[in-house]
């Protein structure tokens, strides 16, 4: 753990824990309640001096986000929520002229996230609302700093006697060669609102839609001002709100350099408050149709954006992010699927007991904590997962069962670790070349698994095809490689084995491209990669020919294709 947030990590883990792993679906509901709860509250406060769609604007900025999902569906994010809600009930009190109950909402936040400084430096200060004298909110002032002072050496503290630090050395001196200060806290505030505007980080084709909408209603509301007096009597009235709202998002965001480059698009909760006050203010200024259309323009976004991917890539999305709701909910189905094959088939797991993963997608370890995944759904501290590298090492491994990770529909099957065992023994006698003796191998292996496996079934044929290579059987050995390729397109020995086969048919176009595509997915692949120069040349320069009797492309022994998941 990186920060002392009580609140946030204990209290609200100690209460809902076991909720998040039997009904995530009630904390889902619990954590829209609390939004529900601070968008009222931010309304009420500002309805004291602004209209009514001035007010709502503002305080239901978050709600229309895309990254907002995030914030509901994964409990992690409870730091966000946390400081969100008892800002906002911290505002709330702060518009009632109520200073104790805001210092204890400012501290609540406090304790669960940091950010809430810039609530405890603003709030004192928000214009036509809370202290009503400039004496007053100076008093005020003097009272929230006091509590950020306790708060920040009880903070201090805590850190230093529980050793705790940011992950990746970020809050280390800046190495060399790191991006600027600067290029940071433009990195922050760009990343903010385009998140608040339901785009990812990088570039997406939605952008030059709603891009040019919003600078058009930019520009339409600045022809208000400038031919409407009564449009420009409002605006100065509202400047303090632009000034106040302005300086929070710029805060907010700017406190996100710290994280940079890891952007998670739902801390930009805390920013949204700002942007929607001055946007709100601004807007409401020019006319209530400017309030419409900035409505329209962030419904339209939200609508646009990407819903819960239908299946498990393979692959994390490109967005940017390190974690955004399209890499959660793919994470999220991952973990689903996976704890329901394992409980269905596995009710209990003996203590100690160890549980193998293979083909895993990209980032999934993210997602199943080390073994601690394993452990909360069992209740039980001693259980391990084990990683197919390290089972390969050491094949004679007790595991209860190896979870795989499969093509769609069906993305999650289990093995037995018997018949990977088999199929590792065969592989070790193509590389001795006892071609007969692996077929065997692969025969045990096949009447061991049990229906499904694809990737497992996919290798096994692709395993096959080598030893047919071997034994000079070819047409069998293409029928095997094509199997394989059925069951797990990208599988880079089913390739190799393919591209080699077309070679030995002089089909030497087919062969590259199948041999692009099998170093494509495994690029340690020397054999292929041999192979591939070789039909390079012969391409270029078809004099040189080529010769016969060459064995089928075996990778070497250790690499993903040649030892195993």
């Amino acid at each position: 753990m990186s920060f002392w947030r009580p609140l946030a990590h204990q209290v609200y883990y100690q209460a809902l824990g076991s909720w998040i792993v039997d009904h995530p679906a009630a904390v889902a509901a619990l954590h829209t309640v609390a939004l529900a709860l601070a968008t009222l509250l931010l309304y009420r406060a500002l309805r004291r001096v602004w209209p009514g769609p001035w007010a709502a604007l503002a305080a239901s900025f978050p709600l229309l986000s895309e990254s907002t999902r995030a914030v509901i569906s994964w409990p992690s994010q409870s730091t966000d929520l946390g400081v969100w809600l008892f800002t906002a009930l911290a505002v709330h009190e702060a518009a009632a002229r109520r200073l104790a109950t805001t210092l204890l909402s400012l501290l609540a936040a406090l304790l669960c996230k940091e950010v809430a400084v810039i609530a405890a430096l603003l709030i004192p200060w928000m214009p036509g609302l809370g202290p009503p004298d400039r004496r007053t909110r100076m008093r005020w002032t003097a009272a929230t700093l006091g509590l950020v002072a306790v708060w920040a050496a009880a903070y201090a503290w805590v850190r230093h006697h529980a050793g705790l630090s940011l992950p990746h050395g970020l809050e280390n001196e800046l190495p060399e060669g790191a991006a600027p200060v600067l290029m940071r806290v433009q990195w922050a505030w760009s990343n903010t609102i385009k998140a608040l505007f339901s785009l990812p980080a990088v570039y997406d084709p939605r952008a030059d839609v709603l891009g040019p909408a919003g600078l058009l209603l930019v520009l339409f509301a600045a022809g208000a001002f400038a031919f409407d007096r009564r449009a420009r009597a409002r605006l100065k009235e509202a400047l303090p709100w632009v000034l106040w709202g302005g300086g929070w998002f710029c805060s907010a965001a700017a406190s996100l350099v710290v994280i940079y480059p890891f952007w998670v698009p739902a801390r930009s909760i805390y920013g949204s408050l700002g942007f929607g006050v001055m946007w709100a203010a601004v807007l409401g200024a020019a006319g209530p149709l400017f309030l419409a259309g900035i409505l329209v323009l962030r419904l339209a976004a939200f609508a646009m954006s990407p819903g819960p991917p239908r299946s498990i890539s393979d692959l994390p999305p490109s967005t940017g992010a390190f974690m955004d709701f399209e890499h959660l909910s793919r994470l999220q189905r991952l973990m689903r699927e996976a704890r329901s094959a394992l409980k269905t088939r596995y009710p209990r797991l003996p203590a100690g007991a160890e549980v193998g993963q293979a083909y895993m997608p990209r980032f999934a370890q993210y997602a199943f904590g080390g073994s601690r995944g394993l452990q909360v759904w069992y209740r039980d501290s001693s259980l391990r997962w084990v990683r197919m590298e390290d089972f390969l090492r050491d094949p004679k491994r007790g595991l209860s069962t190896i979870v795989e990770f499969e093509p769609p529909p069906r993305q999650i099957a289990l093995l037995s670790p018997e018949a990977l065992r088999c199929q590792i023994r065969a592989k070790e006698l193509l590389d001795r070349q006892a071609w007969r003796d692996a077929l065997v191998e692969l025969d045990r292996a096949d009447s061991i698994a049990a229906s499904g496996a694809a990737r497992f079934r996919a290798t096994e044929g692709a395993t096959r095809a080598m030893a047919l290579v071997g034994l000079g059987q070819n047409e069998a050995a293409e029928r095997e490689a094509l199997r394989a390729i059925a069951l797990w397109p990208a599988h880079p020995a089913a390739h190799a084995v393919l591209g080699f086969l077309r070679y030995k048919q002089n089909r030497l176009k087919e062969a590259q491209a199948e041999l692009v595509h099998a170093l494509g997915a495994n690029p340690n692949d020397q054999a292929a990669r041999a192979l591939l120069s070789r039909i390079n040349q012969m391409v270029t320069a078809p004099a040189l020919g080529y010769g016969t009797g060459e064995r089928p492309p075996t990778p070497p022994p250790g690499s993903p294709a040649g030892r195993g998941p």
